[in-house]
């Protein structure tokens, strides 16, 4: 390395060290957060086109992850009315249907009533919308006149504004305390070490580097999912959940399943936030409806442990570590099964027997 390019290395990162080192004393601490939370109330949007009357009402306009939303739809049609009803199931817009229920409720003589409620799960934080229902109806009655002439129409509801956050504590503001000339001192002193340490192994670096001349090749990689595979195992033999560590767990197993993807189908998975990559699957060509459905409820299960310090029970940390190896078979490509069609802890277990 030339002696100039040494030397301008040198400086850069002693800057760099005792910047680091030296940061300013006088900062203003940042104010606490003096918001009061806003009262959920609940929303109801009404539209009625003909014989057909729609109501829509959700339970409460705002949601705290990991609470649930109730949605209520109520169908109010003259007797005779042929009423198709949109069925809601799996993904609904940026919430998740978790459960859904019939009614028969009271109606007004001579019309017909129906009632549904779901429940829906939240899960990505910020400004949601419950999207537009259609409803569509066919009039096969006799007319006052006499013919059988059929009328058909649709109704249309409006979306509801859903306001999502997280149940996570208020952080105060960072205050910074005088540091003592003497550790001031001190830390100069390891910056200057840590530098010449640095500075040594670039040097280092770059010899072999000139005297190797060429890279050397690459090896063959393993296969996407063989590599995943892998590191399930080794996650599982960690132990982790046994040992207490759930949320690191929940982080290790979401991550590893976000690289998986990049790996196998190039999606620049782990650099999204999980509302980025919810979007950007909604749009992939790569999965169908039941691997984007399991991917929604995967992100589901991981984001509040991840974030809000949810305790899942077993049943829920079997669910995802399970989700998270069908996943990764499924989507195996068809040349890499044929040539590995077990996974490797399946490898290891039929040869031990």
């Amino acid at each position: 390395m030339p002696a100039l390019r040494r030397t301008l290395l040198i400086l850069v990162l002693t800057a760099i060290v005792q910047s680091a080192a030296c940061r300013s004393e006088s900062e203003t601490p940042a104010t606490e957060p003096t918001s009061q939370p806003v009262a959920a109330r609940p929303v109801t949007r009404t539209t009625e086109q003909g014989p057909l009357k729609v109501t829509v009402t959700a339970d409460r306009d705002r949601v705290v992850i990991p609470e649930q939303l109730k949605l209520t739809l109520h169908i109010e049609a003259d007797a005779g009315i042929e009423v198709t009803v949109p069925k809601l199931e799996g993904v609904f817009g940026d919430f998740g249907v978790a459960a859904s229920a019939e009614n028969e409720p009271d109606c007004p003589e001579y019309s017909q009533c129906k009632e549904w409620i779901y429940t829906l799960d939240s899960f990505l934080p910020g400004e949601r919308e419950i999207p537009a229902l259609t409803f569509s109806f066919r009039d096969a009655r006799e007319k006052a006149d006499g013919s059988w002439e059929v009328y058909e129409d649709k109704v249309e509801t409006q979306p509801i504004g859903i306001v999502i956050t997280q149940s996570l504590a208020d952080v105060k503001g960072p205050v910074n305390l005088p540091m003592p000339f003497r550790y001031k001192l001190l830390w100069w002193g390891l910056g200057a070490v840590l530098a010449m340490v640095l500075i040594a192994l670039a040097v280092r670096w770059w010899r072999r580097r000139e005297a190797v001349g060429e890279a050397v090749p690459v090896a063959a990689r393993v296969p996407a999912h063989v590599w995943a595979l892998q590191q399930l195992d080794k996650l599982a033999a960690e132990n982790l959940i046994h040992r207490g560590l759930i949320q690191e767990y929940y982080y290790r197993i979401n991550g590893l399943l976000r690289r998986y993807i990049e790996l196998r189908f190039g999606l620049m998975a782990g650099e999204q936030t999980s509302e980025e990559f919810l979007r950007a699957l909604g749009h992939s060509g790569f999965f169908n409806q039941k691997l984007k459905v399991m991917l929604h409820e995967f992100v589901q299960a991981c984001d509040p442990v991840k974030y809000a310090r949810h305790r899942p029970e077993a049943e829920e940390i079997s669910w995802v570590q399970t989700s998270a190896r069908d996943f990764v078979m499924q989507t195996a490509s068809e040349s890499s099964r044929s040539r590995d069609s077990s996974p490797p802890q399946m490898a290891r277990e039929e040869a031990a027997a």
